[in-house]
């Protein structure tokens, strides 16, 4: 028995056929081979024996050693092709010799290049018999003659079409067309078809111009052998396609990513156990309904958030509402994924046992698409929770396929026969309107959810999912709740659990605030606290200046408010100032429009006032104006004579008002109003008596008084 070696080549000498050994064991007892003749495609299993009689024999069909430059491009670029498609397969030794696990390996090449099975098994035989090594793939055009060298140039190669007008014998500049036309109307988001493509290169390039009617010209095409036919025009492309090229240029790189690279990696890769990631994401509803309130009105979709482990596929935590999607939305259903399901399950009349929905934990990792989870709201799960957020790149649900799945299969089994869902055919002319069905309100359709994930989560069987090797040692059943019981006792000490209250207060949004010396100043509210009070933190703010805060607050009641205390990490409750009541109970979009419709009420009366004012102005003007034109002084009185009896101008100006102001003045007789005091008269008036006789007076009058 003589020592092989891989790629050695052996002869069976009772039969003279020839052998390459592809693989064997260190000891020689077994291996591959493949017979090197003309019929044999595929490698056959050997098992080594004493006496069985061959000799090794000079390899002459090896593919030898080429120098690089003496390739010609084109030869060099199909053997490159070939090479990176079929490398990575190629080492996977001993698998890619057996049948069985052969074609799953070929299977996954077709899946993600597009080449089907059928053509790659000439390829392998081909890279065995020549010695495994990468020349194997360089064509051999000359065996079948180079490519051009037809009998009659004159005349197209190939079938004659009978379905086309077109074709010719095709020269460098026809590929030089078509490579512009492929680039300019083809490899862009146009999204024009091949056979658009071709028109377009028709017009461009295989067409005269000639005159037409009224003066103008139109275009004529060449004679038809002067043009190549479609379907030359797309054997040259598919020669020359690159798939990724094409799929990033016509759908961008957002949908390559989705839908058109190749698919090597699991969702649930490298998690542990249960707790170690969450995904979570919203979908609207394929439903309609009616308010819980008034059930003649529809209110719509619902939006459906839902939060799953990873590792189980358990849904841990959900919501059901209208909110979203959107924080609001994400915070309750994370708030839900770490409550206690017996209770949330109570309150919609439905009784279980903890056992069912085990589910009131946060976990290590949240995995989302970058919309909730991307917001600044995100930062206090890390903070306060120490949660690590993790975001899918943009246009990349595939990398959250786990939930994405449960989405269909809620929207595919648990809507189909609910009264008022979305039917895609149904808006069609004629047809009834399925929202007008809508018989459910938001409660009952939640009610309906909790039963669909209370089933999926222990009696839904996932036949699609692999298991591990101690999975399968264990005999466990691919049904969420027995892989989050398992994963519990041999994985996972990720799972933890926190005050329900420090749960809420990290999914609040957070926003800054400002102490001033009218209070703590948010969204245009004002709060106090203790802290506050004990610290002297209004005083503080109107004796030297305001400074901003960090504040937690729930926009569905903005009743309180909440700070966070430096350095214990624990949280002060704000409340309302007394004169702020008003805002009590109230959302925050309610408090925000009330506070925008007063702004907005403030600049239109602001602007009335302003007009009022100019009004006011030129009112007071023309009374000036009056007043100036009826005062004529006489040129002959002195400043000192205008000035000398103001005291007794003023005293006689009083006399004549308190006279036409007077209570029993009968204003009626004409007469009266020319009635003037004469000042020679008249009694002096008390503010004209010097202080001793008026206390003379007073003293006088009081004894009177008292006589009588």
């Amino acid at each position: 028995m003589i020592d092989l070696a891989v790629n050695a080549v052996t002869v069976e000498l009772a039969t003279g056929d020839k052998y390459r050994v592809l693989w064997k064991v260190p000891n020689n007892s077994y291996g591959y081979r493949i017979r090197l003749d003309d019929k044999t495609r595929m490698p056959e299993k050997f098992i080594a024996s004493s006496n069985e009689e061959y000799e090794a024999i000079e390899d002459e069909g090896m593919a030898t050693f080429v120098d690089e430059s003496s390739i010609p491009d084109n030869k060099k670029k199909h053997r490159d092709r070939i090479w990176s498609i079929l490398s990575d397969a190629l080492t996977k030794e001993p698998e890619i010799y057996d049948k069985k696990s052969r074609r799953k390996i070929l299977l996954e090449i077709q899946n993600q290049t597009g080449m089907s099975v059928s053509n790659i098994y000439p390829y392998l035989t081909k890279y065995w018999k020549k010695g495994k090594t990468k020349n194997a793939f360089i064509p051999e055009f000359s065996k079948r003659g180079p490519r051009g060298a037809i009998k009659n140039p004159s005349k197209k190669a190939g079938k004659p079409s009978k379905k086309s007008v077109f074709g010719k014998v095709l020269s460098d500049n026809d590929k030089i067309n078509f490579a512009k036309s492929i680039q300019k109307y083809y490899l862009n988001k146009n999204e024009y078809t091949f056979q658009a493509v071709y028109e377009l290169l028709l017009r461009d390039f295989y067409s005269t111009k000639i005159p037409g009617d009224n003066g103008s010209e139109k275009l004529q095409l060449l004679p038809s052998n002067e043009i190549p036919s479609i379907k030359q025009f797309y054997y040259w492309y598919s020669k020359q396609k690159d798939v990724v090229r094409e799929t990033r240029k016509r759908k961008g790189d957002g949908k390559f990513e989705l839908s058109g690279r190749s698919v090597l990696g699991k969702s649930d890769y490298g998690v542990m156990g249960p707790g170690s990631k969450y995904q979570v994401d919203a979908t609207v509803g394929d439903i309609y309904l009616v308010s819980q309130f008034n059930h003649s009105r529809i209110i719509g979709r619902p939006v459906m958030y839902f939060v799953i482990d990873v590792f189980s596929r358990m849904v841990t935590g959900m919501y059901i509402g209208l909110e979203g999607p959107s924080w609001l939305g994400m915070m309750m259903a994370i708030a839900n994924a770490a409550s206690d399901k017996v209770k949330y399950c109570a309150e919609y009349g439905i009784n279980i046992k903890n056992d069912e929905w085990p589910c009131n934990h946060v976990p290590a990792a949240i995995l989302g698409d970058r919309g909730e989870l991307i917001s600044k709201n995100a930062d206090n799960l890390v903070s306060i929770l120490g949660i690590r957020i993790e975001n899918a790149p943009p246009y990349r649900a595939d990398l959250k396929g786990i939930i994405e799945q449960h989405f269909r299969t809620i929207n595919t089994n648990a809507t189909m026969f609910l009264p008022g869902r979305v039917k895609p055919d149904a808006r069609e002319r004629g047809g009834k309107d399925y929202r007008l069905d809508a018989k459910l309100n938001i409660r009952q359709f939640t009610q309906i959810i909790i039963k669909c994930v209370l089933f999926y989560n222990n009696h839904h069987y996932m036949d699609y999912l692999e298991k591990s090797e101690q999975m399968i040692s264990d005999d466990v059943e691919a049904i969420p709740i027995n892989l989050w019981e398992w994963g519990i006792q041999n994985r996972s000490g990720i799972l933890r659990s926190f005050p329900e209250a420090s749960i809420k207060l990290a999914l609040m949004p957070t926003s800054k605030g400002s102490v001033t010396s009218k209070g703590i100043h948010f969204k245009g509210i004002y709060y106090t606290c203790d802290r506050a009070a004990d610290e002297q933190w209004f005083e503080k703010a109107r004796s030297n200046k305001s400074w901003k805060i960090d504040i937690h607050y729930d926009p569905r009641d903005m009743s309180h408010i909440y700070i966070r205390n430096q350095p214990d990490g624990s949280f002060e409750l704000c409340r309302l100032l007394d004169w702020g009541g008003k805002y009590a109970g109230k959302y925050l979009d309610e408090i925000l429009f009330e506070l925008e419709k007063e702004k907005y009420e403030r600049k239109r009366l602001r602007s009335k006032e302003f007009e009022a004012k100019i009004n006011l102005k030129q009112e007071i003007d023309a009374v000036i104006l009056e007043a100036e034109s009826s005062h004529v002084l006489s040129t002959n009185t002195s400043k000192a004579g205008q000035l000398s009896g103001i005291r007794d101008n003023r005293r006689l100006e009083k006399q004549n008002i308190r006279k036409h102001e007077s209570f029993t003045n009968d204003t009626s007789d004409d007469d009266s109003k020319d009635v003037l005091v004469n000042v020679d008269t008249a009694l002096p008036d008390e503010d004209e008596i010097s202080p001793v006789l008026q206390m003379i007076k007073r003293k006088l009058e009081e004894r009177l008084n008292t006589s009588e």
